[in-house]
């Protein structure tokens, strides 16, 4: 799933060539779990876990076409963003796993929202996160040739408003009040070769990963 072909920032979609973040993040959901989709755009993730694992999903979404979209496919949707969204389902506390695909770098200040996340986990729960690696060779190649322009999607997308390398995404979780449990960087060679090149990713993350995925439990 190459998050580089997305449609573009709201009209997000599932990519199954290769493997990208979305397939990380598949792979390490807990059959039957309870889901929380932060983002959940027109709720495509919410369908794939519910169809193929199992899982009772729910979503928070602020956009109201992409929230429309994704209450159609019978899931509880909470129209909100952010913090705000977390609060509004905070009574509803147990969710095994809270999900942010490719949302936080589009926040202001996600860390609170991050930090918020403790709230609704139950005993036990991680969260999901996929974050672009600003530093990817991609990105580097452009830097040098003195080129800085945004783009619908991507590393480069126009929306983002916070920028990750492999260290300080490891960083952002740390501050708030997580601990990463595992991790694995996507990019073009996964992209096109599959999960057989997560482990030369892994040699150079900073270099060949355009995309950061983390499973982070709340320390204590």
């Amino acid at each position: 799933m190459n998050e580089n072909t997305l449609a573009n920032h709201n009209d997000y979609v599932l990519n199954e060539s290769g493997f990208g973040s979305h397939n990380a993040i598949v792979e390490w959901v807990r059959p039957g779990s309870r889901i929380l989709d932060v983002g959940c755009a027109s709720g495509y993730l919410m369908t794939l876990l519910h169809d193929t694992k199992g899982c009772d999903p729910s979503g928070i979404e602020p956009h109201p076409r992409y929230a429309a979209e994704a209450r159609a496919t019978g899931f509880p949707i909470t129209e909100s963003a952010g913090a705000e969204g977390l609060r509004l389902v905070a009574d509803d506390r147990g969710f095994d796993h809270v999900v942010y695909a490719d949302v936080l770098e589009h926040m202001g200040d996600p860390l609170p929202v991050l930090r918020a996340t403790r709230e609704v986990l139950a005993p036990g729960g991680t969260v999901l996160i996929s974050l672009p690696n600003i530093v990817s060779l991609k990105a580097r190649l452009k830097l040098l040739r003195g080129v800085w322009e945004y783009e619908d999607t991507g590393i480069f997308d126009r929306t983002h408003l916070r920028f990750f390398t492999v260290k300080s995404a490891h960083a952002f979780v740390k501050e708030a009040g997580f601990e990463v449990a595992r991790a694995v960087y996507v990019g073009p060679l996964t992209y096109r070769g599959g999960r057989r090149w997560r482990h030369i990713n892994r040699l150079r993350p900073g270099l060949l990963a355009n995309q950061i995925v983390l499973e982070a439990r709340p320390t204590a």
